[in-house]
């Protein structure tokens, strides 16, 4: 496993973070554009003036500088990744005053309880295992204060079989070294609102979008009970 753990971060340092932007400029193309698929997901999320928001798995930071454009300089965005690779290139890409990027593992963060008012987490929870999912998702709730939201943005199952054909086309899901297979599967499987409601969080909603190729799962953190 910790070999496993060593060669993933080994190929997003030096590998995928070099493609990374352009990979999903493609996978993003039938959906219009990348930038416009992300915003058209943020849209359904709370996402407020003022806000503390951490991207957790942020990757390249797209979605934390889409996030950035929304909520305004009044709030505190951070952006979390395992890998040095996509996280130098965040940082490079970098504009906004109040975004700060940082390497961190997602699933135990130096983040202190309750820290958050919203909690994203685009397009990554399919290349983990289950128990990583679930121990990246408790930390997330740990992260938010009560009453905070968090939103996962993910790959769903598409009803129609051509069009699940399309897509599996179209992102590669066809070839025989494509690590992500297993664990998008297993993700597939268990269902995204069900682990989240695992991982403790209450009034879980699924938006399901661009014809059930994508989805936003949203849970809140509930204050804790007095007495």
């Amino acid at each position: 496993m910790a070999s496993n753990r060593k060669l993933y971060r080994w190929f997003y340092d030096h590998v995928h973070s070099r493609y990374y932007n352009l990979l999903m400029k493609w996978c993003a193309l039938p959906f219009g554009s990348e930038k416009r698929m992300r915003q058209t997901m943020l849209e359904v999320v709370p996402l407020e003036p003022g806000d503390r928001v951490l991207d957790m798995c942020c990757g390249t930071g797209n979605t934390t500088f889409a996030v950035a454009e929304l909520v305004g300089e009044q709030s505190k965005i951070e952006g979390i990744d395992l890998s040095r690779g996509q996280i130098s290139v965040a940082k490079r890409r970098n504009r906004f005053s109040n975004v700060n990027f940082m390497v961190m593992d997602a699933s135990q963060t130096c983040f202190g309880d309750g820290h958050f008012d919203k909690v994203v987490i685009p397009h990554a929870l399919h290349e983990m295992s289950r128990a990583t999912r679930l121990a990246v998702l408790r930390e997330a709730r740990r992260v938010l204060k009560d009453e905070g939201t968090l939103a996962v943005m993910e790959l769903d199952n598409p009803p129609g079989r051509l069009l699940r054909l399309f897509v599996g086309f179209w992102c590669f899901y066809w070839l025989p070294f494509n690590f992500e297979t297993p664990t998008r599967r297993d993700m597939m499987r268990h269902g995204v609102a069900e682990e989240v409601r695992e991982a403790g969080f209450a009034d879980v909603s699924k938006t399901s979008m661009y014809n059930g190729v994508l989805q936003v799962v949203q849970g809140k953190k509930q204050a804790r009970a007095i007495g």
